[in-house]
């Protein structure tokens, strides 16, 4: 890789906002791909094993593994092979994944857990080892990067090798953990699911529909349905293997970190796993290490509502296949002396590229494991043997398990959970509501056009102007106006007193419609950085929260 595409490389800061184009063209004019507004992508060459690989893309990735590693040169970064070239790709894979492991300390944990959802008949990417070399004319010659696991990609060569087929919907959902009904629109779903390829009307209703049986059906209706919707089978095997290796960074407890896949043929939804570094006790927010190696069986997610699994578990005849499913496992590949032999095997492989891995990171003084809130994970074999001994302590009736709490009501399990609505969900819902031409932001035009739409819907009585008690109480209308709506709290209450307030300008008590559009144009005009009339999602989300901040403060 170039010196110049090295430097292109970095990642950006979103808290300043979207870069200028300017900074982002390519030598040759052309403008770089940038991954949601953060990560650039640069070209390079790689090789692998002896086999030389031209035009290759690469790019950083990850959230928090990638922040704290700030300042080191050994990061996450996630490789296409067929950058330039459709039809390169290194033994049938066209994308990589590195991890550098910088929150798991023993290196083992992405290998170790996806062989588990293997052996339990789950889809789940292959991995490898690999010592990373990197070479930047004039700045690096074959620096060792260090020890990383490799963790296919899975995307449609996946699916093709797993199920025989590149067809079927691709979803890889973030900021819900169940599956949530958001309305009948399914633009209100896109952002959620996130789907690899835009869907067919089909596809696009099969999911609705689905988040209507799971959310909105009474328990009869629940049970007729859910089985035609869901591989029940294929959910519990994910469900039991998250639990027994206790990975909460997942929709356990977090709304992120899994794939969701609709069939072809079958039309069933399927569940994959997804980023396991911090598994096997290893989330330095889910409690003390052995709270977490004590998780429940009975009930692994975290306290709040998780629709799905306790609508499955709450069925007779589901909760006995899970709990086949658990001692099944136990029995087999998670018995203590199977961990064990598995766990040394994979030990011996890394074990000369782990002491090298660590001597070149002390060298460079970089942070290593950088014990995110003094957070020390137990060592793989100290799991093993603490984690067996709870399960059968559960399966022997003898205690219960710990159940994970968050910190804040409605935790995190999604946007509309007990108050997810907050004022990143309504600069979200904003910009999908008002982005007619589908950009990505919104306009003045399309603003306007917008919060008339909104007053329209909620002055009913076409008075000219509404009460708090009115405004809020018609809010949903204005965010959905057809189909059901969502459950939960549409939006939070401190939202909807910000929003009357803005729509109350003079003060009172009565929103126009005047007040409100004037309010919002304001906003534009205050975070229009670039002076090109629109804002992104992420400028107005910084400006609602200073406006809604402003408002909640004057109204408390």
């Amino acid at each position: 890789m170039s010196e110049a595409e090295w430097e292109a490389m970095k990642a950006l800061d979103t808290r300043k906002g979207v870069a200028p184009a300017d900074s982002l063209k390519k030598i040759d004019g052309e403008q770089r791909e940038v991954h949601r507004s953060r990560f650039p992508w640069a070209e390079g060459s790689l090789t692998i094993n002896g086999e030389h690989l031209n035009g290759i893309g690469a790019r950083y990735k990850g959230n928090a593994s990638f922040n704290l590693m700030r300042g080191s040169l050994k990061r996450n970064m996630k490789i296409k092979l067929d950058w330039t070239n459709k039809d390169q790709n290194y033994k049938s894979i066209e994308t990589l994944n590195l991890n550098a492991g910088g929150l798991d300390p023993s290196k083992l944990r992405d290998v170790f857990g996806y062989w588990l959802f293997r052996e339990a008949g789950v889809p789940a990417p292959r991995t490898t080892f690999a010592d990373i070399t990197l070479t930047i004319p004039g700045r690096y010659e074959q620096e060792y990067l260090g020890l990383y696991t490799i963790v296919e990609q899975v995307n449609k060569s996946f699916l093709k090798d797993r199920f025989g087929s590149k067809k079927g919907l691709l979803m890889k959902p973030e900021g819900i953990a169940s599956i949530e009904y958001q309305g009948d629109d399914w633009r209100f779903y896109s952002h959620l699911y996130r789907p690899e390829d835009q869907p067919s009307l089909a596809q696009s209703k099969r999911v609705i529909d689905f988040a209507k049986v799971v959310n909105l059906s009474d328990t009869k209706q629940f049970r007729d349905l859910i089985g035609s919707y869901l591989d029940i089978d294929g959910f519990l095997r994910f469900l039991v293997v998250n639990a027994l290796i206790v990975n909460l960074d997942t929709l356990l407890a977090m709304p992120q970190n899994y794939y969701l896949h609709l069939g072809e043929d079958t039309n069933k939804f399927v569940f994959f796993p997804w980023d396991l570094d911090i598994s096997f006790a290893g989330w330095p927010l889910g409690g003390k290490p052995a709270d977490q190696m004590n998780l429940s069986l009975a009930h692994p997610h975290s306290s709040d509502e998780h629709k799905l699994i306790d609508r499955l578990l709450a069925m007779e005849g589901v909760k006995q296949s899970y709990d086949k499913i658990i001692n099944q496992f136990v029995e087999g590949f998670f018995s203590k002396d199977r961990l064990t032999e598995k766990f040394e095997e994979l030990e011996r492989t890394i074990l000369d590229s782990l002491e090298r891995d660590k001597a070149t990171i002390e060298s460079r003084k970089e942070p290593g494991y950088p014990a995110p809130r003094g957070y020390r994970p137990p060592s793989i074999r100290e799991f093993i043997d603490k984690r067996t001994s709870s399960i059968q302590r559960q399966l022997n009736g003898k205690e219960n398990g710990y159940i994970f709490v968050h910190g804040r009501p409605g935790g995190r399990l999604g946007h509309l959970a007990q108050g997810g609505f907050g004022r990143g969900r309504l600069a979200m819902h904003i910009l999908i509501q008002g982005d007619l031409n589908e950009d990505k932001s919104i306009s003045k035009k399309e603003l306007f056009a917008m919060l008339s739409g909104w007053f329209d819907a909620m002055d009913r009585e076409k008075a000219g102007g509404l009460s708090k008690a009115a405004f809020i109480k018609s809010l949903p209308d204005a965010f959905f106006p057809s189909g059901e709506k969502p459950l939960g709290r549409i939006p939070e209450p401190y939202v909807a007193a910000g929003l009357f307030t803005l729509a109350d300008s003079d003060g009172d008590g009565i929103a126009t419609k005047q007040s409100l559009t004037s309010s919002f144009a304001a906003l534009l005009e205050r975070m229009d950085l670039d002076d090109d009339g629109k804002l992104n999602e992420h400028l107005l989300m910084v400006g609602l929260r200073s406006l809604i901040q402003q408002s909640r403060n004057a109204t408390n």
